[in-house]
């Protein structure tokens, strides 16, 4: 089945380190884990480092005035007080040309097995492992953020800095994608 339908186009985000180097000029030398700091742009500080960007994913975190994301659409949003869809146009990054989109077709898929133990009792569940449909995915990736936050907030050490950061800029995403997509069934 086709249709036609406008959708963001991960492939064409700008690359995080030549945009920050535009965005807020000279940054200081990047850490191990890719993280370089400079001027923020949301507040005036003295410091002139207090906004950390990560030079590999776009993510960034003021540690002056809080101001954070995960990737570069949620630095333009905030920046800009925009909404997903507006903040991907401004980056080059959301397809306008309406051209059909051949939906994923239905076949079979592999699936995952998990084991699981409620109140002493065993259970064995099998179910898809890939999703078929853009909706899905993103649905998917949703749970799999919420499920992690849910995971930090009772205690679980983040796997690497700014994690938790990461994650909620999925959420968030993820979340739009959900509401766009729904739109276009």
């Amino acid at each position: 089945m086709r249709g036609t339908r406008s959708h963001f186009q991960h492939d064409r985000l700008p690359l995080p380190r030549p945009y920050w180097e535009r965005e807020l000029g000279k940054l200081r030398r990047p850490d191990r884990k890719g993280w370089s700091r400079g001027r923020c742009p949301f507040h005036k500080g003295t410091s002139g480092t207090s906004f950390s960007v990560n030079l590999d994913s776009g993510g960034f975190y003021c540690h002056g005035c809080n101001a954070k994301g995960g990737d570069l659409i949620d630095y333009v949003r905030l920046r800009d007080g925009c909404d997903f869809k507006t903040a991907c146009q401004r980056l080059g990054c959301w397809d306008e040309t309406g051209k059909p989109v051949r939906k994923v077709p239905t076949r079979k898929m592999p699936f995952l097995v998990m084991d699981f133990t409620i109140e002493g009792v065993q259970y064995r569940e099998e179910v898809e492992d890939e999703p078929k449909t853009e909706l899905e995915l993103h649905r998917r990736l949703y749970a799999e953020a919420k499920d992690r936050l849910a995971e930090l907030r009772q205690g679980d050490i983040e796997r690497f800095d700014g994690e938790e950061d990461l994650q909620w800029g999925t959420l968030a995403s993820s979340w739009e994608l959900i509401q766009i997509e729904q739109l276009h069934e």
